[in-house]
C-alpha cells in the first residue's frame, strides 16, 4: 500500500510540478507506448475541494484501463495535469504548456473559464479540447476540434422540465438563482427556455456574483417572489427556507454534504436533472470506483470525478476505434460515426441540429428526488429521446 501524501503537501505538489501519471514504468514496459492526455483542473484555491478527488479518481481509472490496443501497437494513457485555478488566465496557462512543453494532442479543461480561455489555442494547434461543462455557445463548426463528453444543459434541462409538468401540475411559475458567469448562465438560459416551452412563467431571474457570501437578503428577495420552483444551489437554498420557503427545487449536482448541510428534512423532493453518481440504479463499474477512491483516498466520488474518468474511457474507445492516437481529424470523424459501450451503456455523438456540429456526447438523461436520505430515480429518457425534445424546445442550429 503506497503512502499517500496529505492534503497540504499535495496542494504545494501541484503549484509546482506537472503530476505525469503513466501505466507502468521499467524494461517490461518498454513495448508499451504513451499516449499523454493534457488536463487542466483546479489544484490549488477555493475549487480544489474538486480538482483534488477528480485528479486521484483519474488515476484510479488509468490503472484500470491499463494497457490497450490502436493499430496493433499496444498503448497505456500518460496523465500530465496542470492546475488551471478554473480561471481564464490559468486555461491559458496550462494549455500553452501542455500543448507546447507537453506536446498533447488530446485535452481537457475543467470550468467554463479555463476551457474558453484555452479554446483559441487548442483550435490554432489542432489539438482536440474537451470542454468540461462548459456553456453550448463554445461549441460550434468554427471550433470544430472542441467537443463535450459531459452532459449538456442544452439537452438536459427539457426532460426537467417535462417531469415536473407531468409529476407536479401545480408548479406555475419558476424562479432561478445561479452564479453570474457563464457555468451560471449556461445553466439559467437553459432553463428559461425550457420553462417557457413548458407554459411555465419565469418571475425571478438573479445572477449574483460567484463570490459572495452574504445570502439573506438574496434569499429575502427570492421568498417574497415565491416562485413554485426555484433552480439553484443548496447555498441559496438554505437561506430562502430559514425565511420560511416552501416551494420545489432543482439544480444539475448532488453531493453527500448537501443533504449534512442543509438538513435532510430540509431537501426533501429535490430535483437533480444531470447524471450524478449516486442512487440504486448506479452502474456497477461506476459504484466500484466510488468505493475504491472512499478508500483509498475517503474522497467522494461526486459529479465532477464522474465526468472525468467518463472521459477517459470514452477516448481510450474512441482511439481504438479510430486506430490512431494523434490524427485529431480522425479520430473526430470516429467520434461523429460510431457508438461507444461505455460504463453508461451504449453512447454516441451528436449536435448538428443544435450547434452545427456532431461533437456533444449523448448520455441517458435521468432526473433523481432525495427521499428521505436516499437519492431516487423517478424520470429518465433515452439520449435520442432527450435529443428530440431539446431540438424541440431550442429549435433548430441556424449560423
Amino acid at each position: 500500500m503506497k503512502r499517500w501524501l496529505s492534503l497540504a503537501a499535495l496542494v504545494v505538489l501541484c503549484l509546482s510540478l506537472v503530476i505525469s501519471v503513466a501505466c507502468g514504468g521499467g524494461e517490461e514496459e518498454e513495448r508499451v507506448k504513451e499516449v499523454k492526455f493534457g488536463v487542466g483542473m483546479p489544484l490549488s484555491g477555493i475549487y480544489s475541494f474538486v480538482g483534488l478527488p477528480a485528479m486521484h479518481a483519474l488515476e484510479i481509472a488509468n490503472e484500470k484501463i491499463g494497457e490497450f490496443a490502436v493499430a496493433g501497437e499496444t498503448y497505456c494513457w500518460k496523465l500530465v495535469i496542470e492546475d488551471n485555478k478554473m480561471t481564464g488566465s490559468g486555461g491559458v496557462a496550462s494549455a500553452t504548456k501542455l500543448i507546447f512543453e507537453n506536446g498533447v494532442k488530446l485535452m481537457y479543461q475543467a470550468g467554463t473559464d479555463a476551457a474558453g480561455a484555452a479554446q483559441t489555442i487548442c483550435e490554432e494547434s489542432g489539438v482536440l479540447l474537451d470542454m468540461g461543462l462548459a456553456h453550448p455557445q463554445f461549441l460550434g463548426p468554427d471550433k470544430p476540434h472542441s467537443i463535450s463528453i459531459s452532459p449538456t444543459f442544452l439537452v438536459d434541462t427539457p426532460a426537467l422540465f417535462q417531469w415536473v409538468t407531468t409529476a407536479y401540475p401545480g408548479v406555475k411559475t419558476v424562479g432561478l438563482s445561479l452564479a453570474d458567469n457563464a457555468f451560471g448562465h449556461a445553466i439559467g438560459e437553459a432553463a428559461i427556455d425550457a420553462a417557457r416551452y413548458f407554459g411555465l412563467e419565469v418571475v425571478a431571474s438573479e445572477w449574483p456574483p460567484a463570490e459572495l457570501t452574504e445570502l439573506y437578503p438574496l434569499a429575502t428577495k427570492l421568498v417574497e417572489i415565491n416562485p413554485d420552483l426555484m433552480i439553484c444551489d443548496v447555498l441559496t437554498l438554505k437561506p430562502m427556507q430559514e425565511l420560511g420557503y416552501e416551494g420545489r427545487t432543482a439544480y444539475i449536482s448532488w453531493a453527500e454534504f448537501f443533504g449534512e448541510y442543509i438538513g435532510y428534512e430540509n431537501y426533501q423532493g429535490a430535483m437533480i436533472y444531470q447524471a450524478n453518481p449516486y442512487g440504486a440504479d448506479l452502474p456497477q463499474e461506476v459504484w466500484d470506483l466510488s468505493v475504491e477512491l472512499k478508500q483509498r483516498y475517503g474522497e467522494e466520488f461526486s459529479q465532477f470525478p464522474y465526468y472525468l474518468t467518463t472521459i477517459l474511457f470514452v477516448l481510450t474507445e474512441v482511439l481504438e476505434k479510430a486506430g490512431t492516437v494523434d490524427d485529431v481529424d480522425r479520430i473526430l470523424e470516429t467520434m461523429h460515426t460510431e457508438t461507444f459501450d461505455t460504463w453508461i451503456g451504449p453512447v454516441h455523438f451528436r449536435g448538428e441540429e443544435l450547434i452545427g456540429i456532431n461533437n456533444m456526447m449523448l448520455w441517458p438523461t435521468q432526473v433523481h428526488e432525495i427521499r428521505g436520505e436516499d437519492y431516487v430515480l423517478v424520470f429518465e429518457m433515452s439520449p435520442d429521446e432527450a435529443y428530440e425534445l431539446a431540438m424541440e424546445v431550442y429549435g433548430e442550429f441556424s449560423e
